[in-house]
Formats: structure tokens, C-alpha cells, sequence
């Protein structure tokens, strides 16, 4: 393996937080994992990023990484082929009530069953062909909208909105009415739906509404192969980041949860980054590319072989604040 590529979503803490918990990373991390490639790195790189970025950094890299946008990433990854047409991603999501507007949860988090978002799915597709839409199931948590009129919409990520007032983040664009009027009917018909009396008494939250992100044109030269990665490429399956440890990892920082999130960090450094740092040591990589992002930045480590025997330079997170 030559050159991997390695990004680590939600790996970098948030700046308000950066310093405490890279005080408590350090006085609990090895010497020999994150902090050794941090301090010995090559060369280093922070990208700053819009507050109000419509994706997130991580989400901006995977799709120049891969040459697709989201929806075509998920559309890969699934399976699925989309006829020719400006498609959207949707996600079915639970949007909570605050004091004065509305605030959309992690999407994941709503432990949606198959069969629960059949039913939803179904009643949204009557809806949606009604309007002469097309429909197309993904999985419980990722459906696919085909709106030709709809193709000047902004939109936003549900990541980059999570947490945040609605208002700023929803669709936009001069047929926005269109796309609100079909919300519309699609809550009002899930909201007496007997899927949300049976989740209510699983103690589980409603699905209360649909996030539409990712607009896309899709032509008939479009190859979507299946089973793509989404988050890594070139990397053997011992070098490969954790998924159990991103989602948590990422579960974790949408609900600016960080004790949790410094617990995910310190033990993807026990069993992770070490790994890392002993591959390179032995040489089976000679050079890697590590990404480390949080909502409004990225940061690009270059770690070499040679690079970390730079003894002089002791191990430190401190490059992290």
C-alpha cells in the first residue's frame, strides 16, 4: 500500500471546546498513536469553512474525493440507479419544537425500522405522484425525490443543519412553494399515521417531517457502480477507520455531546491511531494523508515513514486547538 487516504469526520474538536478537550485528550492518550503523527507530521494544512456552509467539510471532501455528490454517493452505495432527471435526497426526520421555531435531530438517531418507513414511504409516494413525482426507496433512512422544476434549489445537508433553526437551512429558490406545499400534505398524512402511535409506545420520537438536500442532475451517462465507499479509498481493510467508531463519533458531536466524543477519541487512539503509527514505523506505509474535520474546518496532516522519526519533536495535540 503505498499512499492512503485517511479522513476522520468529527475527529477535530469544535473551537469552542478545542481547548479542553485537547487537554483531556493528551492527559489521556498514548504517546504512540494520534499525538506522535500530529507532532511528526510532514506537513500540515487548516481549511476554514463558512459558518453557514450548506455541507460540511467532511461532506465537501468526500464528494471532490469521489467526483459525486452526496445523493450519488448514497445512490451507489445502495444500489440504486436513477432515470435521467434532477434528483434530491430526502430524509425522513423528526423536527423538534422549540420555544419559537423548529429545530431538525439527527436522522439517524430516530431508529426508523424497514418496515416503518415502507409504510411512511408509501403514503409520501401516493402523495408525490399525485404531483406527477417520482418517489424511489433507498433504505429506512435515505429516499429519492426526481423534481426536473426543482433544479435551482439551495439546499442544505441534514449534518450541516442538525441542531440548527430550520428556517435557515431549508430549501430555497423560486419554486420553494411547490416543495413546501408537498411537505405539507406528506406531514399532515403522516401525523395521524399508526405508525407514530406504535413508536410512541416504544418511547421512540415521531417522524414529523422530510429534509431534502443534495439536488443532483442525473444523465443517462451517469455509472453508478454498487457497493462504492463512502469514506475511504485505497486503504486495506487493517487501515481502514472504524465505522461503528465514526458513527458514534459522529453521533456524538451533532448532540454537542463531547464528553462522549473525547471517550470515542481516546479509544480510537488505543486501537486505531497506534495501529497507524505502527504501520508506518514498519514501513508497509511509506506516506499517508490524514484528515481530521469538525463543522467548520478540516485539517490535512502528510505523515511519512521518515517524518516520524523526528525524535527532537515531542508528541503533542496541540496542533488540534
Amino acid at each position: 500500500m503505498s499512499h492512503p487516504e485517511i479522513i476522520i469526520p468529527f475527529g477535530l474538536p469544535p473551537a469552542d471546546h478545542a481547548k479542553d478537550l485537547t487537554h483531556l485528550l493528551a492527559s489521556a492518550c498514548g504517546p504512540d498513536g494520534l499525538a506522535l503523527l500530529v507532532s511528526r507530521r510532514r506537513s500540515s494544512e487548516r481549511i476554514r469553512f463558512d459558518d453557514f456552509a450548506q455541507s460540511l467539510p467532511h461532506e465537501q471532501w468526500l464528494s471532490k474525493r469521489h467526483q459525486a455528490t452526496p445523493l450519488q454517493l448514497h445512490a451507489r452505495h445502495l444500489g440504486i440507479s436513477l432515470a435521467p432527471g434532477f434528483w434530491f435526497l430526502l430524509n425522513p426526520v423528526h423536527l423538534h419544537v422549540a420555544s419559537t421555531h423548529l429545530v431538525l435531530t439527527d436522522y439517524r438517531q430516530l431508529n426508523v425500522t424497514d418496515e416503518e418507513s415502507r409504510q411512511l414511504f408509501d403514503r409520501a409516494q401516493r402523495l408525490c405522484s399525485d404531483l406527477n413525482r417520482t418517489l424511489v426507496y433507498g433504505d429506512a433512512s435515505h429516499w429519492f425525490l426526481r423534481a426536473d422544476d426543482w433544479s435551482g434549489f439551495t439546499t442544505a445537508s441534514p449534518d450541516a443543519a442538525c441542531g440548527h433553526n430550520i428556517e435557515i437551512w431549508s430549501p430555497r429558490g423560486e419554486a420553494v412553494l411547490g416543495w413546501r406545499k408537498l411537505q405539507n400534505e406528506i406531514q399532515m398524512d403522516w401525523f395521524i399515521h399508526p405508525v407514530q402511535e406504535q413508536r410512541q409506545q416504544r418511547g421512540e420520537r415521531a417522524v414529523n417531517g422530510l429534509w431534502m438536500s443534495s439536488g443532483t442532475r442525473i444523465s443517462s451517462d451517469d455509472v453508478q457502480p454498487v457497493g462504492a465507499s463512502t469514506w475511504h479509498n485505497g486503504i486495506s481493510s487493517g487501515l481502514a477507520p472504524p465505522d461503528t467508531a465514526l458513527r458514534q463519533l459522529r453521533s456524538a458531536a451533532l448532540a454537542n455531546d463531547w464528553g462522549t466524543w473525547a471517550n470515542i477519541m481516546i479509544e480510537l487512539d488505543r486501537s486505531y491511531f497506534t495501529t497507524l503509527v505502527q504501520a508506518l514505523k514498519k514501513r508497509q506505509v511509506r506516506e499517508l494523508d490524514l484528515y481530521l474535520s469538525n463543522s467548520n474546518s478540516l485539517l490535512h496532516l502528510k505523515i511519512s515513514s521518515n517524518s516520524l522519526h523526528q525524535f527532537w519533536r515531542r508528541a503533542n495535540l496541540a496542533l488540534l486547538r
